[in-house]
């Protein structure tokens, strides 16, 4: 079978170039004006795939203007950000506007919450009737080098109540109340893990129908877990907030593309279902790096019409392309490292 020629217009909407460099036009939420913005995701034939990528880094009020605009006019979306209730307000907005324009969304599309999704659907694959799932990130160890638009995210994501699924219904998950044991593997290790609010309780459910119970987690001490809890509840108050948006402003440095390229992360998944245990789990360099290149794949895969389901709505990253086939791309990318396992559980 001769390979389809894609002919396609993407659109960048933040991200100050980081992932401009590797597609092309970059339009920055911060210097152009919403008309020129509304403008660029129009006026182009239909025999053009278009895709608008979304990577604003916190900036959602812009963010979800220019988003709504484009699935109106029927063009696909894919959005980085990481602020779960963002994400939750984008699967609700593509799925009412999306059946009717024919746009699709894929929302959670960086390193989080997208690599998580990607995980869980390999684990589960491993797993009958998966009903429990828990996916736990981790920085290594080292230092985290945040972007200015990555600090406004954490920010925003901070001032936000967290949602987790249990037993099929959304609940709240205060940031750094639940605590677990992730098990990474080495170098890292087994971890304690704090909950953070997390984007596979929207996407999991998706791809995953059986599943019942979703938590997210980051990997730290108990001391950080006690000061993420205290930041979550100050930033929740007026005069909190308004203190650490001071503090904001004051730290505008970018940091250095290498020590980005330095900074390590992990994620693990595990998926239970019966007496199986199904666990995967993935580790690299340069969380940027990941989230420009899951950014491009699933543009690609949207604009050649790649995906499981051909209606418009919201798909979770899962439902694009086999999850194993995506994550085996960026392995062969350099960009990462991916296994999987599965254990029978003892009876108790």
């Amino acid at each position: 079978m001769a390979e389809r020629t894609v002919v396609m217009q993407i659109t960048v909407l933040g991200a100050g170039g980081t992932v401009g460099r590797r597609i092309g036009g970059v339009l920055d939420a911060d210097r152009v004006p919403w008309r020129p913005l509304d403008a660029a995701i129009g006026g182009v034939g239909p025999e053009v795939g278009q895709v608008l990528i979304g990577a604003a880094g916190g900036d959602l009020e812009g963010t979800r203007r220019v988003t709504a605009a484009a699935l109106r006019a029927g063009i696909d979306v894919v959005d980085v950000d990481r602020e779960a209730g963002h994400l939750r307000w984008l699967h609700a907005l593509a799925a009412g506007v999306g059946p009717s324009s024919g746009a699709r969304l894929v929302g959670g599309a960086g390193l989080r919450w997208a690599v998580g999704d990607l995980l869980t659907a390999v684990a589960a694959e491993q797993v009958p009737e998966p009903a429990t799932v828990h996916v736990a990130y981790t920085a290594g160890g080292g230092r985290r080098h945040l972007t200015p638009g990555e600090r406004r995210a954490e920010l925003s994501a901070l001032g936000q109540e967290g949602v987790a699924l249990e037993d099929g219904r959304p609940v709240p998950e205060p940031a750094g109340g639940r605590r677990r044991l992730a098990w990474f593997p080495r170098p890292v290790g087994p971890s304690h893990a704090a909950a953070v609010p997390g984007g596979e309780a929207v996407t999991v459910p998706r791809h995953l129908p059986t599943v019942r119970t979703v938590h997210s987690y980051e990997a730290m001490v108990g001391w950080r877990a006690e000061l993420l809890q205290a930041r979550a509840n100050l930033a929740r108050t007026a005069r909190g907030r308004r203190w650490m948006e001071r503090r904001l402003a004051t730290d505008r440095r970018e940091p250095r593309r290498a020590e980005l390229a330095e900074e390590r992360w992990g994620c693990v998944a595990e998926v239970v279902g019966g007496r199986t245990l199904g666990r995967a789990w993935a580790y690299g360099h340069d969380p940027v790096e990941v989230t420009a290149r899951l950014a491009v794949a699933f543009g690609l895969r949207l604009a050649a019409g790649r995906t499981t389901r051909g209606e418009g709505g919201p798909l979770a990253p899962s439902e694009l392309d086999p999850p194993g086939l995506l994550l085996d791309e960026l392995a062969d990318a350099g960009t990462l490292r991916w296994s999987r396992s599965h254990t029978i559980l003892e009876d108790r």
